[in-house]
Order: structure tokens, then sequence, then C-alpha cells
């Protein structure tokens, strides 16, 4: 094993201790209920499944599926062949000269496909559900946020602000209900359509990654053919009025 490669697993070690150590800080804070480490298990196992086994989408009523349109699927495409001729490449060149290095980038590589296979399924069969007088939205294993239809102050037509640099506006407290991960918005600037915004008459809980809290305000829905969810919403949003009132 050369230097080089023994002073690049040390780094990676050293930041996997350091992500570690503060996941355990919040844990104990109080920022999330349940232990990040096992969170992380059970959602890596979750997506793996997704991966090898579920590929099928069912529909029950009541749901509406966000992914359909997004950006997000060109991207999996090229990420994808990326990731394959890669793993191809880098292990043909190094399989006689560097034989360990060959079959870590290959692990690597492979974990990376299988990853990113899991996660578009996931998302795929993770659509925006009514649950009695709840609604779900669970973004696959990303990020997640449950509100009652009562918590709903407005629904109203959204699009995205952006600077006078060009650059986008990104929203504090918001949930974003999109295909796309957040990370290329944040980067790239690669977003899809911003379409409503649903308003809460008060701040509630979203869930990240890690099962960690965050407040929001808001939700914002990027989905291609949003009319159907937002009239159903609009509907049980009514009936619950007049219900109360």
């Amino acid at each position: 094993m050369d230097t080089q490669l023994i002073i690049s697993l040390v780094i990676l070690i050293v930041l996997a201790d350091i992500g570690a150590i503060i996941l355990f800080i919040k844990y104990r804070r109080g920022d999330m209920e349940k232990n990040p480490f096992i969170t992380i298990l059970k959602k890596e196992a979750i997506v793996f499944y997704y991966a090898l086994f579920k590929w099928k989408v069912r529909r029950t009523e009541g749901t509406y599926a966000y992914h359909k349109g997004s950006n997000y699927f060109w991207l999996f495409i090229a990420l994808l062949h990326e990731q394959v001729i890669e793993a191809f490449a880098f292990h043909y060149y190094l399989k006689d000269v560097d034989p360990l290095r060959a079959d870590i980038l290959v692990v690597l590589h492979v974990y990376s496909i299988l990853y990113m296979l899991g996660d578009y399924n996931l998302v795929r069969n993770s659509p925006i559900a009514f649950k009695g007088s709840g609604v779900q939205m669970k973004i696959g294993v990303r990020r997640s946020l449950c509100f009652n239809i009562n918590d709903v102050a407005a629904i109203q037509s959204a699009r995205t602000q952006y600077a006078k640099s060009g650059g986008i506006i990104h929203e504090k407290n918001v949930f974003h209900v999109a295909m796309l991960p957040r990370v290329f918005t944040r980067v790239f600037g690669m977003i899809d359509e911003l379409r409503y915004e649903i308003i809460f008459k008060e701040p509630i809980e979203a869930r990240g990654y890690f099962g960690q809290r965050k407040v929001v305000k808001k939700a914002l829905i990027y989905m291609e053919d949003a009319e159907p969810f937002i009239q159903d919403l609009r509907k049980r949003v009514l009936e619950e009025d007049e219900a109360l009132a």
C-alpha cells in the first residue's frame, strides 16, 4: 500500500469521525429522536432493497407522484453511465499497476451505482399520500414532512426567485417536494420548475436524512402536473374548514 493511498484513507477516516461526532452531539442535544447511526443503517438497507428488488411502482387512491418530468431523470441517466464507464476504465488501467486501488475503486463505484438506483426507485415509489386527515410527503429516505389538513393556511401559485446576479434565492424554513436532490440546486443551480407553495398556519417539523428536526413554514411543490394534487388538497381543506365551522 503506497503512501498516497494511506494518506487518502486516513483523511477519509478523519472526516468520517468528525461527521460521526457531529451527529452524536446533535443526538445527545435532542435534535434527533432516534439514534442517527441506527437510522443510517436502516435507510441504507431500504435503499439497497429498492435497488435490487423493488422496481414496480404501485399507485393507490389518494396518492400523487411528484417525480414525473423532473430534470433528475436525465441527470440520473448521465451519472449512471458515468459511474459504469469510470468503473471499467479505472479497473482496466489500474488492475496491473495497483490492484488494491483498483479493487477499492470498483467497490466504491458499485456502491454508488446501487445507491443511485435505490434512491431513484425509492423516490418513484414514495408519492405524496393522504392518510385520513393528514398529508404525508416523503422524498425517499432523504427527508419527510407530515402535516394535518387543518395546518394549511393557504395554497397559492409560486415561482423560483432569482437575485439580480442571476443566482437562485434559497428560502429558509421551507420543505422542497422535488425529486432533484437539493445538492445539485445548491452547487450547480439545477432546479425543477416551482409550481405551488403550501403555507402553514404555524411552523411545523420536517425530518432530514439523519432524522434531524427542521422547522418549516411552507412546502414548495415542484410537480410537473400539480393540478390534481392541489385541487384535491384544496377540496379537503375546504371540507375540513366547513366541518370545524
